[in-house]
């Protein structure tokens, strides 16, 4: 009985025994089991940029492309941001212009100087009209072309007229009947005078007591003489050039747009009114050079303001000073007339003659920026302004240029800020739309 209790209690001791080792190998197993997943978890993947189903456990190079296998990021992991990183993740328009130059504008005045083309032409009060003072017909002309120069006291014409004669007759016939009568006699001089005799003339018809059939009418000036409606009653405003007349007269055609030659139309034998202006003579002893000037410029400019002007080949300049500022603009223009005077007593200036002018002037004050700060868009030039952090582009009207500098005459105000370089802002992706 003892014994059998014995072989049971052994039997129980190495169940038991056996038991505990079956745990403890469970356990150890478990173990190994945990670490070699653990170990596998953070095994290296290498992979091909290009091929990203190539993967292999340590580094080499793609068997498809032969480029470098990068190690492969894990999801979820935490990427260090860098100052390298960091730049190229700001947005595009803040990464661009976050360090542009920021101006504002200036208010002030500025001395312009204004470049214009001009043209030399007439002097309008040294134009002289040479009226026919009685009705009659031509007899004979001196005058064979237009703009053929011209003496004071040369002939002109030589015009036979009923009233001239009649009026003669009676001086001769009151000389010889009622000499006596001296107040008869002076009416009778009179008449003749304002008919274009000259006391000269009237003397000699006394003496010699004989009438002038054939009446001579004179220069009263020098220059060079046109017909009427070749000249009208205002200088052009743009002549072109043209060559000169016959006879080597510095006078050309560009006096009148309307002149096609310089052939006369009156001839011998024809009829004048009394009282009708058939010539003109145009002294050039002193000219004009003429520029016609832009709006945004004329009104900076003042009479006095110096003015250089340069003259073709060779080329020279003369200085001198604005004489006359056109306080209107004639209809169908947009611009105003700046006028010099020169001096042409050696004929070294010609009618129609093109010159170059740089006037001189100091501007009102107004907003001035650089010229860097605005871009042209063609009908429109703009500048951008930033607000709020960002920019934004704003049309401008634009006046004279000085330098390096820009007048703005509209469109911009004393606290805007505006970019320095506006082409650097402009956008490639599309064109820009300006808010009016």
């Amino acid at each position: 009985m003892l014994i059998h209790r014995k072989k049971k209690l052994v039997l129980s001791v190495k169940s038991t025994v056996h038991g505990r080792w079956s745990i403890i190998v469970l356990l150890l197993l478990l173990q190994i089991g945990c670490a070699n997943k653990g170990n596998h978890s953070h095994l290296q993947e290498y992979i091909c940029p290009m091929h990203p189903t190539v993967l292999q456990d340590k580094p080499g190079t793609c068997p498809v492309c032969g480029m470098d296998l990068v190690l492969k990021g894990k999801s979820g992991d935490e990427v260090k941001i860098t100052a390298e990183l960091n730049y190229l993740l700001k947005p595009t328009n803040v990464s661009v212009i976050g360090s542009i130059k920021m101006i504002t504008p200036s208010y002030k005045s500025a001395r312009v100087n204004l470049e214009t083309d001009g043209v030399i032409t007439y002097d309008t009060r040294r134009i002289t009209s040479i009226p026919i003072r009685m009705a009659g017909r031509i007899e004979k002309l001196m005058i064979k072309y237009n703009f053929q120069p011209i003496r004071k006291g040369e002939k002109i014409l030589e015009i036979y007229s009923p009233e001239l004669v009649t009026a003669q007759r009676d001086l001769l016939f009151l000389q010889k009947s009622d000499a006596e009568n001296v107040q008869l006699i002076e009416s009778a001089k009179e008449k003749l005078r304002l008919l274009g005799v000259s006391n000269q003339q009237i003397a000699q018809i006394v003496l010699s007591k004989k009438e002038m059939y054939s009446f001579p009418v004179y220069s009263s000036v020098s220059g060079y003489i046109m017909e009427e409606s070749l000249l009208g009653t205002s200088a052009p405003s743009a002549p072109s050039p043209a060559s000169g007349m016959n006879g080597g007269s510095s006078m050309n055609a560009s006096l009148s747009p309307s002149l096609t030659s310089s052939e006369i139309q009156i001839r011998e034998g024809m009829y004048v009114a009394s009282g009708q202006t058939i010539f003109k003579i145009v002294n050039t002893e002193q000219v004009w050079a003429e520029f016609n000037i832009r709006q945004s410029g004329a009104r900076e400019i003042k009479v006095k303001d110096s003015i250089s002007l340069l003259f073709g080949s060779p080329q020279k300049i003369i200085y001198s000073t604005v004489r006359f500022v056109q306080p209107f603009y004639q209809e169908g223009e947009s611009f105003a007339k700046v006028r010099v005077y020169l001096s042409n007593s050696k004929d070294q200036y010609q009618i129609g003659q093109l010159t170059k002018a740089t006037i001189k002037t100091e501007s009102k004050k107004t907003f001035w920026i650089p010229k860097s700060a605005t871009l042209d868009l063609g009908i429109q030039k703009i500048v951008f302004t930033k607000r709020n952090g960002s920019f934004r582009p704003k049309s401008i009207d634009v006046g004279q240029a000085a330098g390096n500098w820009i007048e703005v005459m509209t469109g911009i105000e004393v606290q805007d800020s505006i970019a320095y370089d506006a082409q650097f802002l402009m956008d490639s992706e599309g064109f820009i739309k300006v808010k009016n």
